[in-house]
């Protein structure tokens, strides 16, 4: 991948907002623009202050680079509930936060779906009557667990520099070592500075497609 500098920035906010589409984004891709944002403030602010023509100039490229990220960023937000609140999948690949933003936010359309059938059909009063006549019952040590598990997100990386030392993930489990183009499924919050610097790269499923444990 090419290093990005401020026509590569320019470029992917014009291709996001004069499509309909989701345009594809990596994790990596979007921590170089940012990074690149970070840089042109450190030569600002290194920048003499009698030279003002290049402070000028620089702070122009930094106010330029702060829109068009936003503006990228926030017509992302808006395809990806659009397309949550139409029940589909956006089309272009997502950064894993997208990718947390979509899945909690069709749970959430999901789950006022359900309250709205359970009220029109009245089931949700009837359900409230029997739990309150429903007397509580003993957990299991083991119950927490599985419910745990299932609160965690998991994605599918495949590694571009090996992980020597075995870690422990969010699920309690451990995980690695890893060689180079291994494939692992790995909780989300246990990769996002890998996807962000390199280190791994995530495998978007197909519809349909479930991940391997």
């Amino acid at each position: 991948m090419s290093e990005i500098n401020y026509d590569a920035i320019r470029t992917a906010w014009e291709d996001e907002t004069s499509s309909e589409a989701l345009q594809n984004l990596a994790d990596l891709r979007l921590s170089k623009m940012m990074a690149y944002l970070s840089k042109i403030r450190l030569e600002l602010a290194s920048t003499n202050a009698d030279d003002i023509l290049q402070s000028d100039l620089l702070t122009q490229e930094a106010l330029n680079i702060e829109f068009m990220l936003k503006d990228f960023l926030d017509y992302r937000r808006n395809k990806i509930l659009k397309a949550a609140l139409s029940n589909r999948r956006p089309t272009g690949d997502m950064t894993l936060a997208e990718e947390e933003f979509y899945k909690n936010t069709q749970r959430a359309l999901d789950s006022h779906a359900e309250f709205v059938k359970e009220s029109l059909s009245g089931s949700n009063l009837q359900s409230k009557l029997r739990d309150k006549k429903r007397k509580p019952t003993k957990k299991k040590p083991t119950d927490n667990l599985d419910e745990d598990d299932a609160d965690i997100d998991y994605v599918m990386v495949r590694f571009l520099r090996p992980i020597k030392v075995p870690f422990m993930g969010l699920d309690e489990r451990t995980h690695g070592p890893f060689e180079k183009e291994d494939v692992a499924k790995i909780p989300a919050a246990n990769v996002k500075s890998w996807l962000r610097d390199g280190t791994a790269t995530r495998i978007v499923p197909e519809d349909g497609v479930v991940l391997d444990e």
